[in-house]
């Protein structure tokens, strides 16, 4: 989110930096007599218009690149922790379905568009990264960008039904429905908790495992949601991780598996 915001202000700096260039050179070659013309009178807004596109064009162009840039860079990181880096664009291995599939089983009050995933354990317990596009079905809001880590595990059974845990900041929680008081604790203070089964959401949401998500939130503060349900859990962060937040997500991942029997 901290990226975002950053790069959201560079932008409006760089266009607010322009806008003061041709101000300032505007107001020093007002006088020329060119601008009188009937010929400049005749392409002025066309030119504008022109200009308009090309700066719009160049920004596109620009965040495309860093685009790449960023996409190359989590593939280089995956390949050389030996797991198996899938576009969703090519995909010849249904690798994308199987994926979606999981995510189905674990969440299935949520939607996901995967664009890319990374494979890091496959077997007995399963461990994806991927990059999407996710929206609630039930609230109603828009879809957000993301980055998630899915673990699948047997481990997770006597779960029994979705458990949403949410960071608060992230989403306003007035008007949410099936909210779970959790008390006056510092947990409390950081997350709030939605299940169809209050008692339920307070035995799987324990001590230790609130203990883990605080330590969590230290090392990965933006980290929208946490969902647990009887096939597994998915960590929901905002986009653009680094590589350290890729290994912080899978261990943070491999630490909620241990809370459960």
């Amino acid at each position: 989110m901290i990226r975002i915001v950053i790069i959201l202000f560079c932008v409006l700096l760089f266009m607010y930096l322009i806008a003061m260039v041709i101000g300032y050179i505007g107001g020093r070659i007002d006088e020329f007599p060119i601008w009188k013309t009937q010929f400049w009178l005749t392409i002025r807004i066309p030119a504008i218009v022109i200009s308009i596109i090309l700066v719009i064009v160049i920004l596109v162009v620009i965040f495309s690149r860093m685009a790449n840039k960023q996409s190359k860079a989590e593939k280089e990181f995956a390949l050389s922790q030996g797991w198996i880096y899938t576009e969703t664009s090519n995909d010849p291995q249904g690798r994308t379905k199987e994926l979606k599939v999981a995510l189905e089983k674990v969440c299935p009050q949520k939607y996901f568009d995967v664009g890319y995933s990374m494979t890091i354990e496959s077997g007995r317990r399963n461990i994806f990264l991927f990059g999407c596009y996710f929206k609630d079905r039930d609230w109603g809001h828009k879809r957000r960008h993301g980055f998630a880590c899915l673990i699948e595990s047997d481990r997770f059974g006597p779960v029994g039904s979705q458990v949403d845990i949410i960071g608060l900041g992230s989403v306003d929680p007035f008007g949410i429905s099936n909210q779970v008081d959790m008390g006056d604790s510092e947990f409390a203070r950081k997350f709030f908790v939605i299940s169809k089964d209050p008692a339920l959401a307070k035995r799987v949401i324990n001590e230790s495992l609130q203990a883990i998500l605080l330590e969590g939130r230290m090392k990965i503060q933006d980290y929208y949601e946490i969902i647990i349900g009887p096939a597994g859990a998915v960590i929901i962060t905002w986009a653009y991780k680094t590589s350290d937040e890729f290994l912080a997500l899978v261990d943070l991942a491999r630490k909620i598996e241990s809370v459960f029997e």
